[in-house]
């Protein structure tokens, strides 16, 4: 016995009548009476007595009524079930964020992931791009942002957002936050992340370009502690706004636009290309796209955001 014949049989059970049981499965009646007539030659047995008043079940339709529906009711509940378990994102993301953005970012990108996917798990893993990209390389991460990225071959990169950067000093009586020329930048004491650090790679590229020399008085791969070497006076430091926004807003910090094309850290994000991309992942990706580009409207990112990657 077939599920599909079982299931016209209960249908037509149901309704009494060939006529509207056809209407109802979208089949002729001639179609239909086909498929029980086969059925109850199955079966050796009639399972409808036909007169003119319409149709009723036998004793022999009656238990096979009683059998069958329970059975289609859990075939359908199954269906249902699988149906809703493929349709919910389930699974666990690992996300690596630059300091500089994780700050901005990561709880918003949290928050509504947490809200649009209950059954999923989102890890934020923060550091430097220089260590994100071993991790992607790795398989340590499922998704990266990344400064200033050289492509490897172990990774596909899309353009997500280009930040400016910005003079970042502590306040001073009538201090300007206008924005700065580059060449100007040779007046100031700086305390900066690393050589190795992609948004480092990204100033000394652009005062290269310019001819201006830096004077670096520290090195230190943190922004927490940049900013607080710059709060407590030991110097200016150079930053995309969304890494100082708050402190900018608290009057804690100034912050001024570098006025150069080359003063523009690209931000991508980068994928393994050792390992399929995941359907939770790929829900993460638009939601950066999503929460990024709020976050530039909002005033809180200082940049021009790039178009969804095509699949």
């Amino acid at each position: 016995m077939e599920f599909l014949t079982l299931s016209y049989f209960v249908q037509v059970t149901e309704l009494g009548s060939f006529s509207r049981a056809a209407a109802s499965l979208g089949l002729t009646q001639p179609a239909l009476s086909r498929q029980v007539r086969k059925l109850e030659s199955e079966l050796r047995t009639e399972l409808f007595y036909r007169h003119g008043r319409g149709i009723a079940l036998t004793p022999s339709g009656r238990k096979l009524y009683a059998a069958v529906k329970p059975l289609l009711e859990a075939l359908a509940d199954i269906r249902e079930a699988i149906q809703e378990d493929s349709e919910r994102m389930t699974g666990t993301v690992t996300i690596g964020l630059p300091p500089s953005l994780c700050a901005t970012l990561g709880a918003p990108l949290d928050e509504r992931f947490r809200w649009r996917y209950p059954d999923a798990v989102l890890r934020t893993r923060e550091g430097f791009s220089g260590i994100l990209m071993e991790w992607i390389e790795a398989g340590r991460l499922d998704l990266a942002i990344l400064y200033d990225a050289r492509r490897g071959r172990s990774m596909h990169v899309a353009p997500l957002l280009e930040e400016y950067l910005y003079l970042i000093q502590p306040p001073a009586p009538n201090g300007d936050s206008s924005p700065l020329a580059i060449d100007a930048l040779d007046q100031f004491e700086f305390v900066l992340p690393g050589p190795e650090n992609g948004l480092r790679r990204v100033v000394d590229a652009a005062v290269r370009q310019a001819g201006v020399v830096l004077q670096i008085k520290a090195e230190m791969d943190s922004v927490a502690a940049l900013k607080q070497l710059v709060l407590n006076g030991h110097g200016a430091t150079i930053l995309p706004f969304g890494a100082v926004h708050q402190e900018v807003e608290a009057g804690r910090l100034v912050a001024r636009r570098i006025s150069s094309p080359a003063m523009q850290a690209k931000l991508i994000t980068a994928t393994p290309l050792n390992q399929p991309v995941s359907r939770v992942t790929r829900a993460v990706l638009s939601l950066v796209h999503e929460c990024v580009e709020e976050l530039v409207r909002a005033g809180k990112i200082d940049g021009t955001m790039h178009g969804m990657p095509s699949d």
